[in-house]
């Protein structure tokens, strides 16, 4: 049911809920991800103007805590192991969409285009050799042209309509957002483990 009210709030406030609101989908991970950002910095901020660790300012005072970090290694061990699991029987059992399994590929880094990307890696990295000759190169090259003709332009990027740049840019900043929130999750949970296991 993509009616529902979480469904409606959700879409009101420019999430994609066409997959759903729950796993690895675009909404789960964009909205997690503003809530560890949002979460990261009113932490930081707090304890800059309280001295007190995230931990300290929701009432756990007595760091470094061994029980509390187990618990939270514990927690993120058993979270990870569920969401694997999960997928796996998502995958296995063919409830996985094809858009979501294109997402975890290229996550993963598995795709095509990553394989392929890799093995012209390889093969150009073989190619060149190892004492920069190659840069030398190139370098000669690029200082060469601009001496020759002083107005000379390196610009070769293709002119875009209006309409093109800002689907660019807009696509250019949702992947900025979301490498944001996934990084914001990482170093919230950190900075909640570290103060555990430290104070």
């Amino acid at each position: 049911n993509l009616s529902g009210f979480p469904y409606l709030l959700a879409r009101k406030a420019g999430f994609d809920t066409s997959e759903g609101i729950a796993g690895f989908t675009p909404f789960a991970e964009l909205f997690i991800g503003r809530t560890a950002m949002g979460g990261f910095a009113t932490g930081l901020a707090q304890e800059l103007i309280t001295g007190d660790g995230i931990l300290a300012q929701i009432g756990w005072r007595d760091q470094p805590n061994e029980a509390l970090f187990e618990f939270l290694l514990f927690f993120l061990a058993a979270s990870t192991v569920a969401g694997v699991a999960v997928t796996f029987k998502q995958l296995s059992s063919g409830e996985m969409s094809k858009a979501q399994f294109k997402r975890y590929q290229n996550f993963l880094g598995l795709s095509p285009k990553d394989e392929q990307a890799r093995v012209e890696a390889t093969r150009e990295a073989q190619q060149k050799e190892l004492d920069g000759q190659a840069l030398a190169d190139e370098f000669a090259a690029v200082a060469a042209a601009a001496t020759a003709s002083p107005d000379a332009t390196f610009d070769e990027s293709p002119e875009l309509s209006p309409a093109q740049e800002q689907d660019v840019t807009t696509a250019y900043l949702r992947k900025i957002e979301l490498d944001n929130a996934r990084w914001a999750m990482v170093g919230f949970f950190a900075a909640v483990l570290m103060e555990a296991k430290t104070g």
